[in-house]
């Protein structure tokens, strides 16, 4: 304690206590975090702690014999910093055995003890108690740990008969990185989805045989969308792995062509995956191919992050180190930016699509409708939940496919990105348009709403973020980043 402060102010035990014959007998009568010493039992229960706010406690004392406390005193100090509160309570009696301690103040956020100080008979019983103090509100600690935990267990895709199934899995690994699987024999899934670069090509818009309009995201964290693509066209892994197959601009296969690369190549593998030769017609060997890549990709989880540890800390309610601007962008993103209302849950994103301000041309006098051609290229799909290759015999897997709405608000609209790992997959927005972190949070602090489509959500508004807040958010989204 710092030697300024020599004394407390020191409340008279006027009104008494409540005495107990023996020691089991002794209640304090209040609820709260109780604590014993060899003569007392203590119990005190804090109004809500804020840093920087002031609060107070209430106290109850009761005596395990019949000595009598002559006085209590209440105070706080931080042990790893070797200081304590920069103010002294004043310890009142409010009833026989009970007291009310005003005038505390937490001024920092960190690790505080409580100190209780029971003087009788010329003796003073010492009892302290630690309580973590988070420069968060409870409804922030609360928006906090609905980003968690991570990773999440491993899930099943029920429409994908050998989702989670080993040689599903190795055969999908083996098909992932095959070149032979495209039409000119050059290019492999890997060649736009390089796991060196977290598992996407680090262009703005992708290149497999020629370019393409969109930027190429990440398939890690894919097992966990509701919907793939950035216009949301496929509703399954397995049906979007088929897509670049088949697209002249990516790897411009045939369903012949891949059937023959199986039964040429992975005959062996393909039956100890599917229980049957590859001997079907050509579409269902294709279909099957985007299966097992499917199984492979939903391995590609991302690893845990600073974020995570911090996150978990709170919700244990212990101290943990996480550095001090990315709790300032945390606060931020989660309080004054909104941004989890879109970005939401341990994956960071409420899995649908959102208008982002960014232009809807792709190239001079070429317009991509996002969500809204999306929507029809899925309802037009042969892969899709709705037709024959969905293996989920229970109905519920094409739910979302059947009642899915096309409205006019859809134009624009892009699939929100999950933001694990994002500070190693740049660059950003459907486009590939903004180059850095710091551009995408500048993008939205100075969102022009002119570029929102008149008929859609307004969710978003411009932050107006100072450029320190844009520093201390662009900290927090890099600590949802393994360290490499």
């Amino acid at each position: 304690m710092e030697k300024r402060r020599t004394g407390l102010r020191l409340a008279a035990a006027a009104a008494g206590l409540v005495f107990a014959g023996a020691a089991s007998a002794c209640e304090p009568g209040l609820q709260g975090t109780r604590l014993e010493s060899p003569r007392f039992v203590l119990a005190f229960q804090p109004e809500a702690i804020s840093v920087s706010q002031h609060f107070a406690l209430d106290i109850a004392v009761c005596a395990k014999s019949a000595t009598r406390p002559e006085g209590l005193k209440v105070d706080a100090q931080m042990p790893e910093h070797r200081h304590g509160m920069n103010y002294a309570a004043e310890v009142k009696a409010t009833g026989p055995g009970h007291w009310r301690a005003e005038g505390l103040m937490f001024h920092m956020p960190g690790k505080w003890e409580f100190v209780f100080e029971v003087r009788a008979a010329g003796k003073t019983d010492r009892m302290a108690s630690s309580f973590q103090l988070s420069e968060f509100s409870r409804e922030e600690i609360a928006k906090i740990l609905q980003h968690g935990p991570w990773p999440p267990p491993a899930r099943r895709d029920p429409s994908n008969r050998v989702s989670g199934k080993p040689e599903a899995i190795a055969l999908g690994e083996k098909l992932f990185f095959e070149p032979r699987l495209s039409g000119t024999g050059s290019v492999l899934c890997a060649t736009c989805h390089a796991p060196f670069r977290a598992f996407q090509d680090g262009r703005a818009r992708g290149f497999g045989l020629e370019d393409v309009d969109r930027n190429t995201p990440t398939v890690l964290n894919a097992g966990f969308y509701r919907w793939y693509g950035w216009d949301g066209a496929n509703d399954s892994l397995w049906s979007q792995s088929i897509r670049p197959l088949l697209d002249a601009r990516e790897m411009n296969a045939t369903p012949a062509h891949v059937a023959s690369v199986v039964r040429t190549i992975f005959p062996i593998e393909y039956e100890k995956a599917f229980q049957r030769k590859p001997t079907g017609n050509d579409e269902d060997i294709l279909v099957d191919v985007g299966k097992a890549l499917a199984a492979f990709q939903e391995t590609l989880v991302s690893g845990r992050t600073a974020f995570d540890e911090f996150r978990d800390s709170l919700q244990k309610g212990v101290a943990t180190d996480y550095p001090a601007a990315a709790r300032r962008g945390l606060k931020i993103f989660v309080g004054k930016g909104n941004c989890s209302t879109c970005h939401f849950g341990p994956h960071f994103t409420n899995g649908e699509f959102a208008d982002t301000g960014i232009p809807f041309f792709s190239a001079p006098g070429k317009v991509d409708a996002g969500r809204l051609e999306g929507l029809k290229r899925l309802k037009s799909s042969p892969y899709n939940l709705l037709s024959r290759y969905n293996d989920d015999s229970s109905g519920k897997a094409f739910v979302g496919t059947k009642h899915v709405e096309m409205q006019h608000r859809n134009f624009g609209e892009w699939r929100v990105p999950g933001l694990r790992n994002v500070a190693q997959t740049a660059p950003y927005m459907h486009n590939g348009s903004l180059a850095t972190l710091r551009d995408v949070v500048k993008h939205y602090s100075e969102l022009n709403e002119e570029r929102l489509h008149a008929d859609g959500e307004r969710v978003l508004k411009p932050l107006r973020l100072a450029p320190s807040e844009i520093d201390d958010l662009v900290a927090f989204l890099e600590s949802l980043s393994p360290a490499r």
